[in-house]
This record gives C-alpha cells, structure tokens and sequence, in this order.
C-alpha cells in the first residue's frame, strides 16, 4: 500500500475492551488513510477491495456509477474466513480527491479467544455511530482528523454488557408481579443492531459466516445478506453494485 498517510497516532488510547480502527479512501485525502488497524487486516482488507475493484472494471460503465451511490454496509465477521479475528463495523463505497474509487472501512476487531458475545447485545449505538461518521467523510468532505475522532467515539459504545430488562410501564410492572409466581424475575431482552435485532443469537465468531445488512443513518432500505467463506468479488459485487446482478 504505498504512498499510505497513518493519522492520529498521538490520539487519545480508546477505553480498555474497544479496538477500532479504519482504513481506505475519502474525499479528502489524495492516497490511502488509516489509523489503529494492523497492517495485516490492511492487507486482508486490500486484497478483498483489489479483486472486487476489478471485477468492476470489466463490467459497463454503469457499475463503477452504481458503486459510488451504493449504500454504507455493516458487518459482523467471524474468525473462520481468514482473518483470524471477529470483526464487527461499516464499510462505505467511497474514493480519493482525484477519484479513484475505493472502500473506507471502521472496523473493531479482536482475537477470537478474547471475544465476548455479549459484545453485540446493545451494539446498536456503535453501528450507528460509526456509519455517521464514514457518511460525514464520503459524502459531506470530513477530513481524516475529524473521522477519527468520530470514530474514538463511537468505540466508546462498543463494550460487552449484560442483556437490560426491558423497559415498560409502572402498571405492566403490577401485572407482572400480578402474574408471576414464586421465584419468576421479568426476562432479560437482548437488543442487537438496528436492521439484525437478533444477531446476538444467530452470530457464531468461530464459524465462516459473515452478515451484512444496509445501514439506514442515510435512509436506505434495509437489506440484508448472509456471505459463507471467504470475501470475494462476488460479495463485492452484491454489496456494491445494484441488485448484485454482476456475473464472474
């Protein structure tokens, strides 16, 4: 990757527990930008966007459009597809002030032995937050300064927690203990992201399974997409290009 341009290396240390870092092109910025993601997720990252961009290559016109109008995707991958860590973030179709088109990735990523599952209970803040902030750099000029600080905030939301009762009225709190019987306490409800509420319970850091669904701090219809083994062109495409009607 060269020509690469680290920002923020004196920023802040984020909270114990959250590891989030990003990395690709924004507006901004001439080359590469990132900041707080090991080289080797870099190149694991690469080596996905380089097959995928070009594939678009050899397909009209109107894909390489489709792509810079696509929508934000978060994801939540496993240990099993090669990487060696859980990943959980957003990557947007984005490009560099001179227009080369490439991803712009937040992802927080960790060992596979030191995940906690209860990580993705209540991880709805993060996704949002972290979408918010790669929206401001795609398509509104945020610089890489002011998207890593974003972005330190955002992994602030991301830390493993216990499921929370559920919120409800002070008369349904009287029909419940009405209800109840000796030694029954309200149940606990685990709350995913917004758009796979029930991720926590589908998600399995140690399989090959990844799952993607639309981000919506921009509007877009919510679409979901379950990918098994590696990132190829073919999720690429799906991701990038409407209706993921490419064929390779």
């Amino acid at each position: 990757m060269p020509g690469a341009l680290m920002i923020g290396a004196d920023a802040a240390t984020p909270p114990a527990g959250t590891r989030l870092g990003w990395y690709g092109k924004i507006p901004a910025a001439g080359d590469f930008v990132h900041r707080g993601v090991p080289r080797e997720l870099i190149a694991w990252w690469d080596k996905w966007a380089q097959h995928g961009l070009s594939a678009l290559k050899q397909m009209p016109l109107d894909a390489q459009r489709e792509f810079t109008a696509a929508p934000l995707w978060n994801f939540a991958i496993p240990a099993g597809p090669g990487a060696g860590a859980v990943q959980l973030g957003t990557v947007a179709p984005s490009r560099d002030r001179v227009g080369r088109l490439y991803p712009l990735w937040a992802v927080w990523s960790v060992p596979l032995a030191a995940y906690e599952s209860s990580v993705l209970d209540g991880a709805g803040p993060y996704y949002r937050e972290a979408s918010t902030a790669l929206l401001s750099a795609v398509r509104h000029g945020s610089g890489a300064e002011q998207l890593d600080r974003a972005l330190n905030h955002a992994a602030i939301a991301l830390r493993p927690g216990p499921p929370q009762p559920p919120p409800s009225s002070a008369g349904q709190d009287i029909l419940d203990i009405l209800n109840s019987g000796p030694g029954q306490t309200r149940p606990l409800v685990r709350s995913g992201p917004e758009g796979w509420p029930d991720l926590p319970a589908c998600f399995n850091p140690g399989s090959h399974t990844s799952y993607w669904w639309t981000s919506q701090v921009d509007g877009a219809a919510l679409q979901t997409y379950l990918h098994g083994g590696a990132l190829n062109a073919t999720l690429f495409a799906r991701l990038f290009v409407a209706s993921g009607r490419a064929r390779f």
